[in-house]
């Protein structure tokens, strides 16, 4: 037990050296282990559990190397001794002494004052004289994510970008190399007509004019491949399919694409007059065909275009089923092909092989050409320096019709912008996005994205309020009214692209407080009356299949509403009281249908706008009507509006609430504050504001 013991130690004293703490004063252990108040513990305390209960400054006790071997438990078999607990529990009291001490001198308290005669220290004594809050030495020595470690990510990224375009690179090149000698190899034998070749490609072609013979079912199936197979099918297919992929922001992938058809029918026609092979002879052929025999031009450009097709999808990081199925249907494909154009006996098998091995080599030559291995960017730059900014999307999944296509746009949207993956954030029914942001903003993104309704919109433009971090908006709701009146793209693709590659801009948001509601945030309206029974009984099925022309079903039915007594206060003014229908407090101006109830709201101009509407009968609300359509400026009773920074509604009773387009608990008051410019929100690059 004493070489146990002594080892333990030993390794505790050099773990002390290399961190540079200087060795425990001889004595201290028998100090430190002697009993008080009768009750003997470790640290000399009575509470031989609490880390803080021991002086802060002073040195661990030395590791007693008493040999006690004779102690052994009930069993026979000996336990561990007290010294090697000693030294461990020394070594853990070090660590925490090491992470309080307050100075060099090993001092308790504070300089000038001497220790407490209990041998121990406050809770906050040591850190308070060292200047700092406890666990602050942890958060210095760790790096944060916008620190070096944000360096770090980039430089790694940087590392994994080039590491893929060497290899992709690399193989390029084996494929042309290999693809090249192979068929210079095959073409010099075909040119000097060697012997062994000649007779197997006749022998098959016999062969196979007694097995497929005119008017036969296997016959009339391989004129139907060679039809779907044409040369200039394929190119045909692959133009289009080019098209779809410059379109989705990959124009060097489909400019690859549309190269690789061109090259590949050029070299086509050179090789086939070059070598001038006539057809394999046949009594009485299948097919007709015209022109020469090597190589093949179906087997050839079937093998180009389905295997660049492989390379696209590979390139659009395809769901790996999908790239499953695009590797065996291009397998299929090419293999058919092949055998078709050597079972009509259109080709001989030399031809159908020559084009299967020059394929290969084409495609990687073409890689090289258009530098598909290559990060994006100028050509041969990885641009480590510049570090890639992080995207978060906070989704309302019940507002995507397809999650997963709306998935793979915003990807590929960000990486042709040069952003990480995105995270993503799903708002669930019990939060629409209040704790969905705050990870976004909590993991340091320098973006988030909004995807969903007018209430998703609302909660993250909330939680983004004065942190400096811009939101980009993509609407998927039935209003989404502060999409409309920003002019931003109600289309999903060009919403993705706004919103990742637009510019700033600052607009105001408006805090909202009031009885049985919490201080909360909007950025379009808050209604009180009938604008928010209207918003609340509108059905959700019609709203989904004809969106806010659903708004004019409620409407009608809800042309009764009672009047309410409100008192209508702005800024320091004396009440208005008036018998209103429903009370507007707005930030913009247009309400659904392009109906713009707040003429001169601006989201930028640091006002408030409240607009009351108390047509007095039913045959009025014509009257209201109109006055709204052609933006009328008139002031009477029955439609109203002031402006301010502070607007207070209250109700006389209980009425309908809502925010935004979502309804909340009823209630009488509504209390609502500019503030300006605290949300920067994305915007199109044309735009003029900033």
């Amino acid at each position: 037990m004493l070489s146990v013991s002594s080892k333990t130690g030993a390794k505790v004293r050099r773990r002390r050296r290399r961190r540079g703490v200087k060795a425990p004063v001889p004595g201290a252990a028998k100090a430190a282990t002697a009993p008080k108040n009768g009750h003997p513990g470790p640290h000399g305390t009575d509470h031989p559990d609490r880390p803080d209960a021991r002086d802060a400054g002073t040195p661990a006790p030395a590791p007693d190397h008493t040999d006690h071997s004779d102690h052994t438990d009930r069993s026979g078999h000996s336990g561990r001794s007290d010294s090697s607990e000693q030294t461990e529990q020394d070594g853990r009291e070090q660590d925490l002494s090491e992470q309080s001490q307050p100075d060099e001198s090993g001092m308790n308290g504070s300089p000038g004052h001497p220790p407490d005669r209990s041998g121990t220290v406050g809770r906050a004594t040591a850190p308070a004289a060292a200047g700092r809050t406890p666990g602050s030495h942890r958060a210095a020595a760790r790096p944060g994510r916008s620190g070096r470690s944000a360096q770090q990510r980039t430089a790694r990224a940087a590392r994994q970008r080039a590491w893929r375009s060497r290899a992709v690179e690399r193989r390029a090149m084996f494929a042309t190399l290999t693809g090249s000698a192979g068929f210079a190899v095959l073409l010099v034998l075909v040119a000097v007509q060697w012997s062994p070749l000649v007779g197997m490609d006749r022998s098959v072609a016999t062969w196979w004019t007694t097995v497929v013979t005119p008017g036969s079912g296997l016959a009339d199936f391989f004129v139907v491949v060679q039809a779907i197979s044409q040369p200039w099918v394929l190119r045909a297919a692959s133009v289009v399919v080019a098209a779809f992929v410059i379109r989705a922001g990959y124009r060097r992938l489909g400019l690859w694409l549309i190269g690789v058809v061109a090259v590949g029918t050029l070299l086509e026609w050179f090789l086939k007059a070059l070598v001038a092979r006539p057809r394999p002879p046949v009594a009485r052929p299948v097919s007709a065909p015209f022109g020469y025999s090597f190589p093949s031009g179906h087997a050839l450009m079937s093998a180009l275009v389905a295997s660049a097709l492989v390379i696209v999808a590979l390139r659009l990081r395809v769901r790996t089923r999908g790239k499953v199925a695009a590797f065996v249907a291009a397998g299929g494909t090419i293999l058919l092909v092949g055998l078709d154009r050597v079972a009509l006996s259109v080709h001989y098998v030399s031809d159908v092989l020559a084009a299967w091995i020059l394929a290969p080599a084409l495609l990687g030559a073409t890689v090289l050409a258009f530098g598909l291995g290559r990060p994006r960017g100028r050509a041969g730059e990885d641009e480590p320096e510049r570090p890639r900014r992080r995207l978060a999307v906070v989704l309302n999944p019940s507002k995507v019709d397809d999650a997963t296509d709306f998935r793979n746009q915003v990807e590929r949207t960000a990486q042709r912008a040069g952003w990480e993956p995105p995270e993503w954030f799903e708002t669930s029914v019990d939060d629409p996005g209040h704790a969905m942001t705050k990870a976004a903003l909590a993991a340091e993104v320098d973006l988030v994205i909004a995807a969903g309704g007018d209430g998703t919109v609302r909660v993250v433009c909330s939680e983004l309020a004065d942190s400096g971090v811009p939101v980009g908006i993509v609407p998927a709701g039935t209003g989404n009214l502060l999409v409309r009146n920003l002019g931003l793209p109600l289309d999903l693709r060009e919403a993705i692209e706004v919103a990742i590659t637009g510019t700033d801009r600052r607009i105001d948001l408006v805090r909202v407080e009031g009885d049985n509601l919490e201080t909360d945030r909007f950025a379009v309206m808050a209604g009180l009356g009938l604008d928010a029974a209207v918003v609340g009984e509108a059905p959700a099925k019609l709203k989904r299949r004809v969106g806010w022309a659903a708004y004019a079903v409620s409407i009608v039915r809800n042309l009764s509403f009672p009047a309410l007594r409100v008192d209508i206060v702005v800024d320091d003014e004396p009440p208005v009281r008036r018998y209103a229908r429903t009370v507007l407090v707005g930030n913009v101006g247009t309400l659904h249908g392009g109906l713009e109830l707040l003429p001169e709201a601006e989201p930028d101009d640091g006002m408030l706008d409240v607009v009351a509407v108390a047509p007095r009968r039913l045959t009025e609300w014509p009257h209201v009507a109109w006055r709204v359509i052609r933006r009328s400026k008139d002031q009477d009773e029955r439609l109203h509006t002031w402006r301010g920074r502070r607007i207070v509604v209250t109700a006389a009773e209980d009425c309908p609430r809502q925010l935004d387009g979502d309804v909340i608990e009823s209630g009488r008051e509504l209390r609502c504050e500019i503030e300006p410019g605290v949300l920067l929100i994305r915007m199109p690059s044309t735009d003029r504001h900033s």
